[in-house]
């Protein structure tokens, strides 16, 4: 006979397993939605960064910024710090008008290239 402890464990684990898997099953759904999305990032990198860098194997006619896939190689760079780059404004770059997201979608296609 069970004491009424490890009766009272089974009902928990029996009853929690089924929310937890629900639970998570959710969540995982919900942040896919809220994740990078790397074919809305390689459209925006066409849009807003072929003029100067290299998206894909043709080269640029600007030859002063680093194509975006000698960026990904960089073993020191992350999709982060990609992120963080694109929504701060520098000398050397255009003030473009990102949205976090869209940033981020424009880091995760140049960290795919990493591949």
């Amino acid at each position: 006979m069970r004491s009424r402890s490890t009766a009272a464990a089974a009902l928990m684990r029996h009853l929690v397993s089924p929310h937890l898997v629900i639970a998570l099953v959710l969540f995982g759904t919900i942040a896919a939605a809220w994740g990078q999305d790397i074919e809305h990032g390689r459209r925006l990198a066409e849009r807003w960064c072929a003029a100067c860098h290299a998206t894909g194997t043709a080269p640029t006619r600007f030859h002063r910024a680093p194509p975006l896939a000698a960026i990904a190689a960089r073993q020191d760079v992350s999709s982060e710090m990609i992120t963080s780059f694109l929504l701060l404004p520098h000398a050397t770059m255009p003030n473009l008008p990102l949205g976090r997201q869209d940033a981020a979608d424009i880091a995760a296609f140049i960290m795919d290239m990493r591949k």
